[in-house]
């Protein structure tokens, strides 16, 4: 049996501070991107090449080739994970602020509890009243006047949803293995991307150097030193709860970027809404906890 680390290593914190910044940069790193990029295009860029320089990383790691079953499946949870999820909430940026768009986002472990109930799983009294707390949350935050200025804005519910149903359907399908199946799910949703941009008649045109920088950044940062440092966390022996603190942290890394270096602000009804949301996640992971430990012992 592995013994569970006790404390981090200095480099243990460094990948989790690189998890925290990169990956809660991300969303502000979108909006930047497209602002003179097209969403589909940008998104067919910084996904095709983050995953094949990912494949290309762990090829030279010495990572097997996925058998075909394993990529077939890989690419499949790729689609609803990245094509739906990341897609729609990108889409969505082109009128909803980067803050906005992480603490929607923040509700799918909500959605993803539901999903998980309606495929057999036994749904706990703490998970039920945080997705009842989440979605009262939503229901403030819909109000917000970002989400008014075009009704395609409102697509940004949706890519929690799809995020969600492809995290529910995951252990159904047989899939590559860790971090290459992260590498699949890119390359594939690149792939997606491309067909999308072509069947849309979506058109490169030159981009703002801030527009370059930041799509930079997300190959780069976000994308190959971002799923560097999650392989490498991984890798140790670590509490699950250290290695997907992440997904709680960076939404609160958006919030504070969007406000304090994009200018974007958010009403009090929204504050309201993020504080139910937030309050609600924590119960429904939190009552999930519990169902674990009660199912181990």
């Amino acid at each position: 049996m592995t013994k569970i680390a006790t404390s981090l290593n200095t480099l243990d914190v460094g990948a989790l501070l690189a998890l925290y910044l990169f990956w809660g940069g991300a969303y502000l790193g979108n909006k930047l991107a497209i602002a003179t990029i097209n969403p589909f295009i940008m998104l067919a860029i910084r996904l095709g090449v983050s995953g094949l320089l990912l494949f290309a990383l762990l090829r030279l790691l010495g990572w097997a080739l996925p058998a075909r079953r394993e990529a077939l499946g890989s690419l499949l949870i790729g689609q609803f994970l990245l094509v739906g999820g990341m897609g729609s909430v990108v889409f969505a940026q082109q009128w909803v602020s980067s803050s906005l768009a992480a603490v929607v986002v923040s509700t799918m472990p909500l959605w993803n509890a539901l999903f998980a109930h309606f495929m057999g799983r036994r749904t706990t009294l703490l998970e039920w009243a945080g997705m009842a707390l989440g979605l009262v949350g939503v229901y403030f935050l819909a109000g917000e006047p970002d989400l008014s200025l075009d009704p395609r804005a409102l697509l940004v519910f949706a890519g929690p949803v799809s995020w969600a149903f492809g995290s529910a359907l995951s252990p159904r399908v047989k899939q590559a293995p860790g971090l290459m199946s992260s590498a699949v799910h890119m390359m594939g949703a690149g792939v997606s991307f491309t067909l999308i941009a072509w069947l849309s008649g979506s058109q490169w045109r030159p981009p703002s150097p801030s527009s370059l920088l930041a799509l930079t950044y997300l190959i780069l940062l976000a994308g190959v030193v971002g799923y560097s440092a999650y392989l490498h966390l991984l890798s140790r022996p670590l509490r699950p709860a250290i290695i997907t603190s992440f997904a709680y942290v960076n939404p609160v890394v958006a919030l504070i970027l969007g406000v304090g270096l994009a200018g974007e602000s958010i009403s009090r009804s929204g504050l309201l809404g993020i504080a139910l949301i937030v309050l609600g996640v924590g119960l429904a992971v939190s009552g999930r906890g519990r169902a674990a430990a009660k199912t181990a012992g």
